[in-house]
């Protein structure tokens, strides 16, 4: 009786000592995401967590609102307006590089298209993944056209050419020709970028009043008296109105093609921003921006592990294709890049591939773009100077020339990698 017990008690203790590690190993480390989401973006990261949380065992990510101010996540997705603060505040986060190789993912940063590369790069090391970047492009509704009497298949190529589009346009009774959002992002910073004119000298002085800004803004300036341009704000509430069929054109970013294809309402068309007729070397590149993931510094070494595992997931050729396919976004590696000329998906990513290639073109000799619209207080006074040219107020050159002025107060270059690409001479 005794020997019995005895070994009933000794197969109960085994199953004990069995079943506890197999409890612990199923046992999910958690991981907080922050992030600001809205929207459709918001839903498409949504569907990207749960996928990852559905693949993997030992993980469970779920999303939070980030606080403004608060302590950084273990993984935050910043936008391209929280990008300054976030490579202004290094000491704040891990280097996603480093993470990936102290946790043994294999990582090769050359594989990120290099200006992507360059925009969350500092100190020669990746500080962030630019998971959802986007440049910016110019969209047509070829339903409108058609109204106008235009071919719904030759969008303009120049500015002069959509001056004359945008009048027949115009005087066919449709209320919005051309509109714009992101007026600083698209119209100095990336305009600039395009025509290969500098928005910042050598010595770091402010510099996007030369001919060529002046020049841009003052037609820019005449198509808002004549109706041509409607301005709806200074973000991306413009989107909004083309998305609905409101406006024949609008330059905004390309990731506006995964609202486009979500809603299904217009029959749209995508080519690169308008250039300046006798703008020589023109086009050069445009410039790119959007969400990165970067890592909290202060969390703990399981969670710094399960971010690994959420990063390497990201980098993943199928995932990248997804978030290319549904976001709307630039093809980060050499597989999404590959999926976006593919026969199979070139005209369901051609809004995204056909910026990489705008990205990618050699920056124009000499052209120091300062990333103007990424400073919140001088993008602000820039949208105030611009706004005063619209309204009558003041002449396109004095308009830039006190942004230039006012500006350089607050203008501090970000500490990113200056060249976005092999300057070619003019």
């Amino acid at each position: 009786m005794f020997q019995a017990k005895t070994a009933f008690v000794r197969r109960s203790s085994l199953l004990l000592t069995l079943l506890l590690p197999v409890s612990a190993a199923f046992a999910k480390t958690e991981l907080s995401l922050a992030h600001q989401l809205e929207g459709q973006h918001a839903k498409e990261l949504q569907q990207l967590v749960s996928r990852f949380n559905e693949s993997n065992k030992d993980v469970e990510v779920q999303l939070v609102k980030r606080a403004p101010n608060g302590k950084p996540s273990v993984l935050n997705l910043a936008t391209r307006t929280d990008l300054a603060n976030y490579l202004n505040n290094p000491n704040a986060y891990v280097s996603v590089e480093k993470l990936l190789a102290d946790n043994k993912v294999k990582f090769n940063p050359k594989t990120i298209a290099e200006p992507l590369r360059n925009s969350v790069t500092v100190n020669n090391q990746v500080q962030a993944l630019p998971v959802a970047f986007t440049t910016p492009v110019l969209f047509w509704n070829k339903e409108l056209f058609k109204q106008a009497g235009l071919d719904p298949n030759k969008p303009p190529k120049t500015w002069e050419e959509m001056q004359d589009m945008t009048g027949k346009i115009v005087n066919s009774r449709i209320n919005c020709g051309y509109t714009t959002s992101w007026p600083v992002w698209v119209h100095i910073d990336n305009v600039s970028a395009w025509s290969g004119a500098p928005t910042v000298t050598t010595d770091g002085k402010l510099a996007f009043n030369t001919l060529i800004q002046v020049r841009h803004l003052a037609r820019l300036t005449s198509w808002y008296k004549t109706e041509y341009f409607t301005s709806f704000g200074r973000a991306n509430e413009a989107d909004a109105h083309f998305t609905k069929g409101e406006c024949a054109m609008i330059t905004t970013n390309a990731d506006l093609v995964s609202e486009l294809q979500a809603e299904k309402n217009i029959d749209f068309g995508v080519a690169p921003l308008p250039v300046i007729d006798d703008n020589a070397g023109a086009p050069f590149n445009t410039l790119a921006s959007g969400a990165a993931f970067w890592v909290g510094q202060g969390h703990s070494k399981d969670e710094y592990k399960a971010a690994a595992k959420f990063l390497e997931y990201t980098l993943t050729p199928q995932t990248q294709l997804v978030i290319a396919r549904q976001g709307g976004f630039l093809p980060l590696t050499p597989a999404a890049q590959a999926g976006a000329q593919s026969k199979l998906l070139r005209d369901e990513l051609k809004a995204q591939d056909l910026g990489l290639v705008n990205l990618m073109k050699p920056a124009a000799a000499g052209a120091t773009v300062g990333w103007i619209s990424f400073n919140p207080q001088l993008r602000q006074i820039v949208d105030e100077e611009m706004e005063a040219v619209f309204m009558g107020k003041k002449s396109a050159k004095s308009a830039l020339d006190a942004a230039v002025a006012r500006g350089q107060a607050v203008y501090k270059p970000l500490p990113t990698v200056a060249s976005t690409g092999k300057a070619r001479r003019k």
